[in-house]
Order: C-alpha cells, then sequence, then structure tokens
C-alpha cells in the first residue's frame, strides 16, 4: 500500500504551490491514472514517491510518504543526458541486477515491435532513436526489474498504435499497482481503476485534487454532473442576492431620508435606530456572501475558433509527388488538394516527422499559400530571447495577443516571459492561437494532441474538426484519426499506403 498524507509541493524559485494537502491510498493491483493540464505538478508527485531528491533542484515538499511496497520501477518523462549519450547495449544491460527477469524483458521487447539486435548491432546511442523507440526500450527493461509498483510518466505519448495497444494490455492484466500520467483517452478508459485530477484555479494560483474511484468516463460524468449542480446554485445564490441587495437598498435609502429629514427629536431617535438597524444587516449580509457559491470554473474550456479563413478550392491541388524518395529511403507518391484533412500513421522510427517536414518545406515555397505549423518539438521554434507575446507579434497586436492568451488561460507572468519556460501545453496552445490569428489556409500538425490533456482534448478535436482548410497531420491519437481525419495514410518501410 501506498499512504500520502498532507503533501505540498511548492515551487522554489517563486513559492508558488502546485500541489496542496493531498491525502491519497494507493491500494495493491490498483491502476491510479493522474490527469491534468500541463504546470500542475503530475511529473513532480511522481518523483516525489520515487525520491524527494528528484525535485530538490527546482521544488521541496511537505507531508508523509508511506511506501509498503517492496520496490518501485519507474519511467521519467524524459530520459537524461548521460542516459541518451549511453549506447543501447549500455543503457540495457550495464549494472544489471542479477535478479532481472530476462523472460519478461524479451517478451515485451518482441511485443512492441524492438528488433534488439539489429539495435545493438549498430552500436547507436540513445539519443539517435526516435521519441518512440527510446519508450519501447525503457517499459521493456522496466518490465523486467520486477517491481511492484510501476509509476509511469506518460507511457504511451510516443508510442505508435500497435504499440498502444501491447501498453493498454499490459497495464490491464498486469497483477502489479500501476501509477500512471496520461493525456491518451483510450489508455484512460480501458486501463485505469482510478482517477487523480490536479488543477490550478484562479489564474493558476489555487491547487485542487479530485480523486474517484472508478472508470475513467465515469468520472467524466460525475465531474460534468457536479459542474452542472454547483452553476445552478450559485445562479440562483445571485439571483436572490441581487434581489436582497435591491431591497436592503431601497430600506437603506429611506432610513437615511428619515435621518436627514426628521426635525422632531423622538423621531429622529427611532430614524438613527432604524439606520444602525440596516447598516448592522447589511454587515451580516456582507458575511454571508463569503460563504456564498462560487461560480464553478470551466477549466477545459478552450474558447478559441477559426475564423474568416480564405479557404483553397477543394479540387486546388497544392501538393504532387510521384515516386518521391524520402531521406529513410521510402518513395512515396502522394496528391494533397485544399480542404483535405489526412492523417499520417506508421510505426515508431519509420520517418513520419521528417516526412511531415518535407512536406511543410515543399508547400512553404509558394507564396500564395498561408500555412501554419505545429512541429513535434517546438522549442526549434523559439529563441532563448521571444516572449510568449513576442511569438504572436507577426499576426495580432499586443492587446489582441493579451486577450487571445487570456482564453487559453496563460497569466501574466506566462505571457510576458520566455516562451522556452511555457509548460508543453501551454506551448501548444501558443502555437494554436498563431495558426487562430494567422488565419491559416493549411496548417501542418505534428502530433498535435499529445500535450493537452485528456478533458480539453475533445473541445481540441471540435477547433480541427470545424477547420474549414487544409489540415495534414502526423498523429498515433485514435480519437483525432477517427473524428477529424478523412484521410488516412500509412508510412511504412517502403511506400505511403492509402488505408
Amino acid at each position: 500500500m501506498l499512504e500520502i498524507n498532507q503533501l505540498s509541493i511548492h515551487h522554489l524559485k517563486d513559492s508558488k504551490t502546485i500541489i496542496t494537502d493531498l491525502h491519497l491510498i494507493v491500494n495493491p493491483g490498483e491502476k491510479l491514472a493522474i490527469i491534468g493540464e500541463e504546470g500542475t505538478g503530475k511529473s513532480s508527485l511522481l518523483k516525489t514517491i520515487v525520491s524527494p531528491k528528484l525535485i530538490a533542484s527546482y521544488a521541496d515538499y511537505t507531508g508523509q510518504i508511506r511506501n509498503q511496497f517492496k520496490k518501485i520501477g519507474y519511467l521519467p518523462q524524459s530520459l537524461s543526458k548521460n542516459e541518451n549519450d549511453q549506447t543501447i547495449s549500455d543503457f540495457l544491460y550495464k549494472n544489471m541486477d542479477y535478479l532481472f527477469n530476462y523472460t519478461a524483458f524479451y517478451q515485451m521487447a518482441a511485443q512492441l515491435g524492438l528488433n534488439l539486435a539489429t539495435l545493438e548491432e549498430k552500436n547507436q546511442l540513445l539519443s539517435s532513436l526516435s521519441g518512440g523507440e527510446k519508450l519501447k526500450l525503457q517499459l521493456s527493461k522496466l518490465t523486467g526489474q520486477e517491481a511492484d509498483l510501476l509509476l509511469l510518466d506518460e507511457p504511451s505519448s510516443d508510442l505508435d498504435i500497435d504499440s498502444q495497444v501491447v501498453l493498454k494490455k499490459f497495464i490491464q492484466e498486469s497483477n502489479k499497482t500501476i501509477i500512471f500520467i496520461s493525456h491518451d483517452e483510450g489508455i484512460l478508459e480501458d486501463t485505469a481503476t482510478a482517477i487523480l485530477h490536479l488543477e490550478l484555479l484562479k489564474h493558476r494560483q489555487l491547487p485542487r485534487a479530485s480523486y474517484f474511484q472508478g472508470k475513467y468516463l465515469d468520472y467524466l460524468k460525475q465531474r460534468q454532473s457536479t459542474y452542472t449542480k454547483q452553476l445552478q446554485e450559485a445562479k440562483n445564490d445571485y439571483r436572490l442576492k441581487k434581489k436582497r441587495d435591491a431591497k436592503i437598498h431601497r430600506i437603506h435609502q429611506a432610513a437615511q431620508y428619515n435621518v436627514r429629514h426628521t426635525h422632531d427629536s423622538t423621531l429622529g431617535r427611532l430614524a438613527a435606530k432604524k439606520m444602525k438597524t440596516v447598516l448592522s444587516l447589511e454587515k451580516r449580509y456582507q458575511k454571508e456572501d463569503s460563504n456564498r457559491v462560487d461560480f464553478p470554473e470551466n477549466m477545459d474550456n478552450i474558447t478559441l475558433f477559426f475564423n474568416d479563413i480564405s479557404t483553397l478550392d477543394k479540387n486546388k491541388r497544392i501538393l504532387s509527388w510521384k515516386k518521391h524518395q524520402l531521406p529513410t529511403g521510402q518513395k512515396i507518391n502522394l496528391d494533397i488538394f485544399g480542404q483535405d484533412k489526412l492523417v499520417i500513421t506508421g510505426k515508431n522510427g519509420i520517418g513520419k516527422t521528417r516526412l511531415i517536414k518535407q512536406i511543410y518545406h515543399d508547400l512553404n515555397q509558394n507564396q500564395q499559400l498561408s500555412i501554419g505549423y505545429m512541429p513535434q518539438d517546438y522549442d526549434s521554434f523559439f529563441s532563448k530571447e521571444i516572449s510568449t507575446l513576442e511569438f504572436l507579434d507577426d499576426v495580432a497586436n499586443e492587446n489582441t495577443a493579451r486577450t487571445i492568451l487570456a482564453c487559453l488561460q496563460f497569466t501574466r507572468e506566462e505571457m510576458e516571459h520566455s516562451a522556452l519556460n511555457l509548460s508543453g501545453g501551454q506551448k501548444a496552445k501558443l502555437f494554436l492561437a498563431h495558426m487562430v490569428l494567422s488565419k491559416n489556409q493549411v496548417i501542418i500538425l505534428d502530433e498535435p494532441t499529445r500535450h493537452f490533456s485528456p478533458t480539453s482534448q475533445p473541445l481540441i478535436r471540435e477547433l480541427f474538426l470545424n477547420y474549414p482548410g487544409c489540415i495534414i497531420s502526423v498523429s498515433h491519437d485514435q480519437h483525432f484519426i477517427q473524428t477529424v481525419a478523412r484521410k488516412h495514410y500509412r508510412l511504412t518501410e517502403n511506400f505511403l499506403d492509402s488505408n
């Protein structure tokens, strides 16, 4: 059993509290999913459970963590520089525990489609692998460590579709206790037995943790029901308050008039007494108002729309490749038209990101096209000096930029500081804002949903679904593929196949 009591985590830099007074019990065999927007403390919570030393450089904590499990297996969100500089063989086998379960390790590697022999023969560094290939190696190694508590930080974020199926099955069928962070609705729906939702309310200043014992879809229903109920209570309270305030205002005015215009001493004393009673009543109402139901914050709301897009003709061919050779060796045929909604899938390391970069490069040569691009590596588009507001300089004035960023729940500090310091989710929102303000005719998206919280992803899909222009995307997100894409291509070792 894992027991957490009164846990609070604070950033050292600004003393900001990201988790406060968390109480949590995780029983053997549970599959607890931690969800929430980027920057709400999900990864910091996992690190604190593994070892508080992992957050010591940027945060501290108070409270108690009692871990009765024998061994923790931990999958971090990203590998350290030292790990990336290792060869694959060193990463897998150096300092190997003598109790390591090689059978489980090789079985998982095979299920995930890893050709270990080939990878080891090439003597590659981990840094040369794709994000999905690194993740597969880590998951395979973790499976062999025989830990009874697994802590997984976004285990599906870079996995191809086939590997996601393997991961789902592993979580479902494993007798281990698993705590995992995920933005993947499919993984959450099929595997989680409990939900911990971390949020930052009141302009990202007030932490809130919501625990739900049950399936993810049931949690969403309860969350919506609670929101609707609280909203109705707040509306009723507001209506009654407005009516009461109007009445007390009339009484106050009448009492004030009598005090000022009564010349009889006896009546004057009565009027003054009445005024005192009214003032006392107003003070009591002020105290009551502090306990009234607040209007609930809809943290999942993303008020963003594509407007006034100069849509291309649906029959206009904007790209035509015939036996076009990619850097990864494939020869492909591809025609893209002005209102296509296409998605490209394929195994990890097959070259999807390089393909979409080349599409972007070729389309960008056409000066008559307005093209928006959301890369997988956001930071490659930022310089150290550029602030969030400055990133939008070329498409909006400061007031417009501030308004749209506020609608996306950016704080004033996040708007004015370096874009490099934003969380992954905020960076993704920033690219969305740029595309909306640019009124792009074509948008190119490399894994567009991977950093959005699962509760806000339906709104992101709706945004793209209603976009009238051309969408060219790479995605492993089944919900996105089924909802947004009208054409589905699969990149293989030799071709680009149309599904």
